[in-house]
């Protein structure tokens, strides 16, 4: 099965990245030069790992361009149906609301 790949584009740190499947899967969270060495099959850093439970979370760790990649290489081959989305960290936005008067 293809690895199912997800452009986030440039997504600010603290941002939280929901992953909702429907069977275990491993989760490969990149910057946009992590990507193109995946893709080369080439040495390259990640952040996620297998997903065992319906709902992965990962919050991004700077600001970049990611990637989000999904795929069951090493698992059982069963159909995934992936729903991604981005969202800012709830504490975040409650320390920039708190600034606003």
């Amino acid at each position: 099965m293809e690895a199912n790949v997800f452009d986030l584009g440039k997504v600010r740190r603290d941002a939280v990245v929901t992953i909702r499947l429907d069977a275990m899967a491993n989760v490969r969270l990149l910057t946009e030069v992590n990507f193109e060495a995946y893709r080369r099959r080439q040495y390259y850093r990640m952040h996620g790992g297998v997903a065992t439970a319906p709902m992965f979370k990962i919050h991004i760790p700077a600001n970049a361009h990611w990637f989000l990649v999904l795929d069951v290489e090493g698992l059982e081959n069963l159909p995934l149906h992936p729903r991604v989305s981005v969202e800012p960290e709830p504490a975040v936005l409650a320390r920039g609301r708190a600034g606003h008067r």
